[in-house]
């Protein structure tokens, strides 16, 4: 592997990443929306892999061409069911209610570009680095057993977040439902399957990506994202916020595992 084309390589995702934080950075200030970020991430992690890819100009192997076609399947999916549960609504209340912290303004903008667009941007670019790195292999190289067992691992992250969504769909659809928690299906075994199988597939193509030299040291993604969504965006904010407002959940969340699936807590 050519390090020159390896530094280039990263070089771009970082560029495309930074264009995207500050794009949607200023959209925030415009729209008064710093949820927008939310609904188009999958996107911004295919662009950056893509773009920097492309830029390389080197020729599409299997691995290349297994690693963007997921990456493109998972966007499809996400990207169309959250521009779709967002159409028509505001901003997302865990982000609104960092407006209450911090004085509006240009104080409240830095906020956001530093703490929300900021960390959500070096965290794409830290998801891609691995696979950047595997889609910059100029010698290709045929599909090893940590390829497949990677495609079964993001596979089951796939089901785990569609199957997930489109339970919680068909549960909000139903009046009767109104008011009530969903426990059943995939929601019986974790309280968030859709952040499960989102971060199960970051793993899966992480190992898929490091049977080519130098893609291992690229861990720091999948690490990264994981802390991201179990620390600090994504099942604290939404855990501490439903048990707030509706007080069936507390009991939900104190017998159903928060992230990896098993079976409830026995009352």
């Amino acid at each position: 592997m050519n390090w020159g084309d390896l530094l280039l390589a990263l070089g771009v995702a970082a560029g495309v990443s930074a264009a995207w934080v500050l794009g949607l950075w200023a959209l925030s200030i415009v729209r008064r929306d710093i949820s927008i970020i939310d609904a188009v991430f999958s996107l911004i992690e295919v662009s950056i892999v893509g773009i920097a890819g492309v830029a390389m100009g080197s020729a599409p192997d299997s691995r290349k061409l297994l690693i963007l076609g997921l990456l493109c399947i998972w966007s499809l999916r996400l990207t169309t069911y959250l521009g779709w549960r967002k159409w028509g609504e505001g901003e997302d209340p865990r982000y609104t209610k960092l407006r209450g912290w911090v004085d509006e303004g240009w104080p409240f903008h830095r906020f956001a570009l530093r703490q929300v667009f900021g960390l959500q941007g070096i965290t794409m670019f830290l998801l891609s680095s691995p696979l950047v790195i595997a889609l910059t292999a100029t010698d290709p190289s045929s599909l090893g057993p940590l390829a497949y067992i990677g495609v079964v691992v993001w596979a089951v992250g796939f089901f785990f977040e569609a199957i997930g969504d489109l339970q919680l769909v068909r549960f909000r659809a139903d009046p009767a439902n109104a008011g009530q928690v969903l426990d059943s299906g995939l929601w019986r075994y974790t309280a968030h399957p859709n952040y499960f199988g989102e971060v199960v597939m970051a793993w899966g193509l992480f190992i898929i990506a490091i049977e080519v030299p130098w893609a291992a040291f690229g861990i720091i993604g999948p690490i990264a994202y994981t802390r991201l969504v179990l620390t600090v965006t994504g099942t604290p904010t939404l855990e501490k916020r439903v048990r707030r407002t509706r007080p069936e959940y507390a009991a939900y969340v104190d017998r159903t595992s928060s992230f990896w699936p098993r079976p409830p807590r026995s009352s």
